[in-house]
């Protein structure tokens, strides 16, 4: 475990004896709040792998749906690893200090996506390595935190190194939101640096979310081609680099194939998050026509929902399952499909 989790649990096990006076927002106004003040977030739940090796810059080309010969240290990406079939098995952003290509991804996945990639190194001069104790994460949203912010504001994953051993990149789409990456043994000195309110990872997710943001776990997983989760609107996916695993479905569904299904997001009149994977009807047929990607509660009586829909029932009235008195409302994505 990172020296900066243990000091994160341990301030909120004080915060919760009220042994001490944090700055942590108020469960039910943190969405709200975050949506129009600077906050801070630990992004504990993710992790990162390394690569390195001579071949790893191809290794990753030949695997990941983006161009990765773009990567730089001025420009980070969002991409997703295909099963054979054009699905996505996971999503996490790439990004380089100079030397190594990380991988950030949720630390319950990283097991497996380092064991099934593995299996494709073969004789390539690529090493894999789970960095999540070595390095930390924490999230920031307000426009005057990063430098030059102003001109990042449409450049998704625009990145800065912040300091020899600090990354910053701005992540996605919607409220301006930065991933602050850098070595552990000082992550507790740049998260005091940075005075303000601090948010739970829930409302940073449900953040994610309102931009348009897909996520995958072991239920979604392998569901869903990347243009159903909007990969395309995201810089995520490249129709001009070389063959990776699933790019002759993924690219004929651009050319010749008519994408029926994209994600959406809503909001929904409960403080109880459906379940992943719950079915969307139309309210007046009952037909199915989606399925919740994720979910997050913002406050006792909403829920933000993603969910993958069909296109031509997104101006219909949708409910989860058979809550017929609890309507999605549809929010608009900060990005088209024009």
């Amino acid at each position: 475990m990172s020296q900066f989790t243990k000091f994160i649990q341990q301030e909120a096990v004080l915060e919760n004896a009220n042994d001490q006076v944090t700055n942590h927002v108020a469960p039910e106004e943190e969405f709200e709040f975050a949506l129009t003040t600077g906050t801070k977030c630990p992004l504990l739940s993710l992790g990162l792998v390394s690569f390195t090796g001579r071949d790893a810059h191809d290794f990753i080309n030949a695997q990941f749906t983006t161009d990765c010969a773009k990567i730089t240290s001025r420009r980070s990406q969002f991409s997703a690893w295909c099963d054979p079939k054009g699905r996505a098995l996971y999503l996490f952003t790439l990004y380089t200090d100079g030397e190594r290509i990380f991988a950030i991804l949720p630390k319950q996945q990283i097991a497996n996506y380092m064991h099934r990639l593995k299996i494709y190194v073969m004789r390539s001069d690529v090493h894999l390595e789970d960095a999540s104790d070595a390095y930390s994460i924490f999230g920031i949203t307000l426009d005057t935190v990063v430098e030059n912010i102003k001109a990042t504001q449409n450049n998704l994953w625009t990145t800065f190194q912040g300091s020899p051993d600090t990354t910053e990149i701005r992540h996605g789409p919607g409220r301006p939101r930065f991933m602050v990456i850098g070595d552990d043994n000082s992550a507790i000195e740049r998260w005091d640096a940075i005075s303000l309110p601090v948010i739970s990872e829930n409302i940073w997710t449900a953040l994610e979310c309102i931009g348009g943001m897909p996520r995958l776990d072991e239920k979604s997983s392998g569901q869903y081609l990347p243009q159903n989760l909007n990969l395309d609107r995201l810089d995520a996916l490249s129709f001009s680099k070389g063959c990776y695993p699933g790019q002759e479905i993924i690219a004929r569904l651009r050319y010749r194939g008519e994408i029926k299904k994209r994600l959406m997001v809503a909001n929904y009149d409960s403080g109880s998050a459906p379940d992943e994977k719950c079915s969307i009807r139309t309210k007046k047929s009952d037909r199915t026509v989606g399925r919740v990607l994720y979910a997050r509660r913002v406050s006792q009586t909403r829920s933000i929902v993603s969910a993958i829909v069909e296109l031509n029932a997104w101006n219909e009235d949708l409910i989860v399952e058979n809550e017929n008195t609890r309507k999605l409302n549809r929010i608009d994505l900060p990005y088209s499909f024009d």
